[in-house]
């Protein structure tokens, strides 16, 4: 994920929802038991991916 995508946490039907926007358009949903659950894994899902370092030469 990277980081520009936009997240939202809601409460639906006693189920905590966190659904990723990303700039393509696509949306992933993910189902929590609770609000800190969604929160933290909108945390880790949100931070960039580390690009493989060059090797030096």
């Amino acid at each position: 994920m990277s980081s520009n995508a936009r997240s939202v946490v809601s409460k639906e039907a006693d189920i905590w929802v966190l659904r990723l926007h990303t700039h393509t358009g696509k949306v992933q949903e993910y189902r929590c038991s609770t609000e800190g659950q969604a929160r933290q894994l909108a945390l880790v899902l949100s931070v960039p991916t580390e690009q493989p370092s060059q090797p030096t030469a």
